[in-house]
């Protein structure tokens, strides 16, 4: 054997004594998830979520995931979490466990909705959570294992048609807790606080003025266009262009929007889009 090949079995000896302690103890550990897999167990194939601790492999069942409805393990890959030990297999050759992360959030929701009666986890306070679940106008978000939804709205001052375009099952974000309601054991979050409040900036914006921008949707309801303004990310809303203009634009093109009225009350810029980048329109037409 090899120094190496030495080290490397020293180093998964403490690690599963650590899993042991670790399922004696009830205690947590944390995991960078790696791939998937099928553990067969009892004769049975189970599709587990492949994950790796300090040396050792790990497998988390997809049934002891998450409760919400995702469709494809895939989703959790490459990501990193906290799991319960449920069992630790080990022989001269070989260590491997078994982990149970709903276990884990539960725990961690247990543990947190305690403090928040403690007056330890309060509003204000900024944590990293876990997107469990994404659709076009809602994120899903677990927080030290308590689950909660956000809105379209409260993630970003900035327009999105479909949440769905700009973050996925797996992600994590920063947020901020808004209210926190122990009774119900329900938390109001936001990552928008997070950002700089684009009213603040309104001033740079004068009415007549052209300044470059980026389409950021479309939107036939509202007969209109929404741009993103350079260099402070402040959403406008355009009236749809000329059909000789209009036919052109794209999400993504990179436009020339003047302003006709900046709002400051309300917060929002209006004008219209005078014309997109002429190679753009140039490039549209040869195809």
């Amino acid at each position: 054997m090899t120094m190496l090949e030495e080290q490397l079995k020293e180093k998964r000896m403490y690690a599963a004594a650590a899993l042991r302690d670790a399922r004696r103890f009830k205690r947590f550990i944390t995991v960078t998830s790696v791939g998937v897999e099928e553990l067969e167990r009892a004769g049975t194939k189970i599709e587990c979520l492949k994950v790796y601790f300090d040396g050792v492999y790990g497998y988390i069942p997809k049934d002891k995931i998450d409760d919400y409805d995702f469709r494809s393990l895939f989703s959790f890959v490459d990501g990193e979490f906290q799991v319960t030990v449920e069992e630790v297999i080990s022989d001269e050759h070989n260590s491997f466990f078994i982990g149970n992360r709903k276990a884990a959030l539960e725990k961690q929701a247990e543990m947190f909705w305690n403090s928040a009666k403690d007056g330890q986890s309060k509003e204000g306070q900024i944590y990293d959570a876990f997107v469990s679940g994404v659709d076009k106008t809602n994120i899903y978000l677990i927080i030290n294992g308590v689950r909660t939804r956000m809105t379209k709205e409260e993630y970003s001052y900035s327009y999105h048609s479909d949440l769905r375009e700009v973050i996925a099952i797996g992600d994590q974000i920063e947020i901020q807790i808004v209210t926190i309601n122990v009774e119900e054991k329900k938390l109001k979050v936001s990552r928008r606080v997070l950002e700089a409040d684009p009213k603040t900036f309104l001033s740079e914006y004068k009415a007549g003025g052209v300044y470059a921008a980026e389409v950021n949707n479309i939107n036939t309801d509202v007969g209109g266009v929404f741009v993103t303004l350079k260099p402070r990310g402040i959403t406008a809303l355009a009236q749809f262009p000329s059909m000789r203009v209009g036919q052109h634009i794209n999400v993504g093109d990179k436009v020339n929007f003047k302003v006709s009225r900046v709002d400051l009350q309300s917060g929002h810029i209006y004008g219209h889009v005078v014309i997109p980048k002429v190679s753009q329109i140039s490039k549209a037409r040869r195809s």
